[in-house]
Formats: C-alpha cells, structure tokens, sequence
C-alpha cells in the first residue's frame, strides 16, 4: 500500500493542517516506531518500514501500514553494503507526491551521501534519511541498523538516537540532543560553521612571552551561542628591569600575546585592578586585556615604577562572548 502524502497540491482540511508537524526542523517522525526500519522476516534483502508518519519540508506523509521495502541481493562471503532507506518527495508531478519509500546504495562505510546520489532539493526532489541497513554477503538478513530518525517535542526540543544525523541535519543554528549530548551548529573561526556541544568547556595555556613567565589557564565554557571566558594567569618577569610608565599601556611582549587564538573573540576591553609584587616591588598597578586581539597590557596607577626581575601579578576575570 502506497503512503498518503499531504500538503503537496490539492486539497487538505483543517483537521491535517492541525494534525501536521511539517514546517518545524526539516526533517522528523512523529511517535517513537514511526517509520522505524526493521528486518522484513521472511523475504529476503528486505526491510519493512513500520507505520506511521513523517515530515519533511512541508510535507506529511503516513503509512497506514508496514511497508516493504526490496535491496539488491549482494554476493560473496567477505563482502560488506550499507544501503540508505529513504523518504523520497517529488514536487514536480502536476500536482506533486506521493511520496516513495527508495534505496541509495553507500558502499561498504556508514555514510549519508550527498547530492546527487542524495536528492537535495525541497519543492523538486528531496530525500529524508531514515535508516543506514547493513547487509553481508552469503547472508538474505541484515545485519545491523543504524537509525536516522528525528524527534521534535511540544516544547521544541530536537532529539536523535544516532550521531549521523550531524551529516545531513547541519544547517546553521541547529540544535539537537543526541544521546545524551546537546550539539549546536554555530559559526567557527573564519566564519565557518562547526558543531560544538552546547555545554562544552574548552582549556587552553596561555602563549609564551618574551621575558616573563606565564602561567595557569584560560576556559571556555559554551551556553547555547555563548562563550564565557574565565582568565586566571599570573604573570613573573623573567627578564631586565624595564620601566613602567602612569601614562600608557605597556603590552607584556611588543610581538606576542597572552591568548591564543582560540580562546579570542569579540568583547569589549576589561581593565582590572592589581599589584605587582615581589623583586623589590610592591605597588598597584593597572590590567588590561583586548578580548579580540589577546594583548595584556599593565600600567602603573601612580607614579612611573620599574619591573623588577621576578615581580609577578595576577589577572582573574570573567567574560562573555557571543558564538
């Protein structure tokens, strides 16, 4: 029996338009064996797709009962395919759909290929992964699954079982709980898009500098698209006395910085309070970091001082930033 298909051309009732998910994310199912993929029990290079419903860029499509789906038969003992069972909608027809249950042969690794193996194209042709199946050769059943399915909640929440779905399901902004992990695409460095695990926290030591020592950490800890930032270095000279003037900033190297690139970012300038202590000195001093570019710089508070070798002072703050 075919799959009903709503929401291509034609008529729909209110009743389907209070019934349809389509138009949340892309992609989803709507109950937990919803087009779930299994072993067809009897024929073999089959799977059935059990019942239910699924979406996919505006479309809703239902099974009113198991649907058999056929493989193509695969020779030889030590041979190994991954077939991809798709949701299959074409919007070309006079009036579009139904939509076909198909298979995309992979290869001998679990991958979801792109186009045009893959359609990929909404209001043309456009396939929805379901599940990655897994045949050997000598043997009619498969022999492992891997489910592609997604969950939308009342209250918004995206949920997957398998990690995959990161491959097909990556456009900007995403974020899906898979497992236990919630993952958010978010821009990276040079504007490109990465996923990060929306609770994350990332360690990094801070630079080498010319004639101090510097030590401890910077974190970052990831919220959704924010990045707080926690600074706790401690800076020992290392090298000559050098002058400290009241009037600018000196930065700790005239060629190198305290942050490295990584834990840099868009932030306005912090300028904390310290003191340098020890080599002879005991004096307040002023702190100041550029979040974007790394740079700290200290300046005295009061009147011109000199660095002693081994003076040392700290900086300890807490910043946001925007991923």
């Amino acid at each position: 029996m075919a799959l009903t298909s709503k929401f291509y051309d034609g008529f729909v009732t209110e009743s389907d338009q209070a019934k349809n998910r389509a138009g949340a994310p892309t992609y989803g199912v709507y109950g937990p064996t919803d087009f779930k993929v299994t072993a067809h029990p009897s024929i073999p290079f089959a799977v059935l797709v059990k019942a239910g419903r699924a979406w996919g860029h505006g479309v809703t499509d239902t099974a009113d009962v198991d649907q058999v789906v056929q493989c193509q038969t695969l020779s030889g003992t030590n041979t190994v395919r991954w077939d991809l069972i798709v949701v299959r909608r074409n919007w070309q027809p006079a009036l579009g759909g139904p939509s076909t249950l198909e298979v995309i042969q992979v290869g001998a690794a679990p991958t979801i290929p792109g186009s045009p193996a893959r359609k990929i194209g909404p209001g043309v042709e456009d396939d929805q992964p379901i599940c990655l199946v897994q045949w050997q050769g000598g043997t009619s059943a498969p022999i492992g699954f891997i489910d592609l399915r997604t969950w939308v909640g009342d209250g918004g929440g995206f949920y997957a079982d398998e990690d995959l779905v990161r491959t097909y399901l990556n456009a900007l902004g995403t974020r899906i709980r898979i497992g236990a992990t919630d993952w958010v695409r978010m821009l990276g460095a040079n504007d490109v898009p990465e996923w990060r695990t929306a609770d994350e926290t990332f360690s990094y030591s801070p630079n080498v500098l010319t004639n101090w020592e510097t030590t401890g950490l910077i974190t970052a800890k990831w919220f959704g698209v924010t990045r707080q930032i926690t600074v706790d270095l401690n800076f020992k000279r290392t090298g000559p006395d050098t002058p400290l003037t009241n009037m600018d900033l000196t930065p700790m190297s005239p060629t190198q910085v305290s942050l490295p690139i990584a834990a840099r970012g868009p932030s306005t300038s912090k300028y904390v309070p310290g003191w340098l202590v020890g080599g002879g000195n005991n004096v307040p001093i002023g702190v100041h970091l550029n979040p974007s570019t790394g740079v700290v710089s200290i300046m005295a508070t009061a009147d011109p001082i000199t660095i002693k070798r081994n003076a040392q002072f700290s900086l300890n703050l807490t910043y946001y930033q925007q991923g």
